[in-house]
């Protein structure tokens, strides 16, 4: 990779900042007691085929020394419907690394850790060792596409299926209110069992 190219790589990378993708429904789980358990089920509203998902930015770190750039560039996703930050099973992150020495080279990675704060892969036997619960473990996203960016909806199309599926992405919206509060009921016994 050429000093051109690094530097193309980030921009293209930054350019997916507010765009929006429409992932498959049965992608996503929702947290709901049901007989005084806890449990992720899947969703099934209507006949809704997708949750919008916008990329509204990256979290960024930078560490430098005299011989090394290195920038760390983390997507950020949220529900598009009500802003809500999305937990997915790992953080996927862009390593973008300039070495001075011996001579100049450039490299892009991609870096793929076990996300902690993604609770509907634990059993219930360990939820409770686990991390604490947080609203937005309301609704998690069982992220089964590799790609580290998502496909860009046009907007025509977009508000075309905002348009088609308003009464059920209101449903959703409540939903996620109801798996919200119920995250919290479950924060609160995480905490009482420590």
């Amino acid at each position: 990779m050429n000093n051109s190219e690094f530097y193309n790589s980030i921009k293209l990378i930054v350019d997916y900042k507010n765009t929006v993708a429409l992932i498959n429904i049965n992608e996503f789980k929702r947290l709901k007691r049901i007989n005084g358990e806890y449990k992720w089920i899947p969703f099934k509203i209507n006949n809704l085929p997708a949750i919008p998902i916008k990329t509204i930015g990256f979290k960024e770190s930078f560490r430098a020394t005299s011989e090394m750039v290195k920038i760390r560039i983390t997507p950020v996703w949220t529900y598009m419907t009500n802003g809500k930050q999305v937990i997915t099973p790992k953080v996927e992150t862009f390593e973008l690394t300039e070495l001075s020495k011996p001579r100049t080279t450039y490299t892009l990675t991609r870096k793929s850790i076990h996300n902690p704060h993604y609770l509907s892969n634990s059993t219930w036997n360990n939820i409770f060792d686990k991390s604490i619960a947080k609203k937005e473990n309301a609704i998690e996203w069982n992220k089964t596409s590799r790609s580290y960016l998502l496909p860009k909806i046009d907007d025509i199309t977009l508000q075309m299926f905002l348009e088609k599926y308003q009464n059920e992405l209101e449903i959703f919206n409540n939903l996620y209110e109801q798996s919200a509060n119920t995250a919290i009921e479950l924060r609160g016994y995480q905490k009482k069992l420590r």
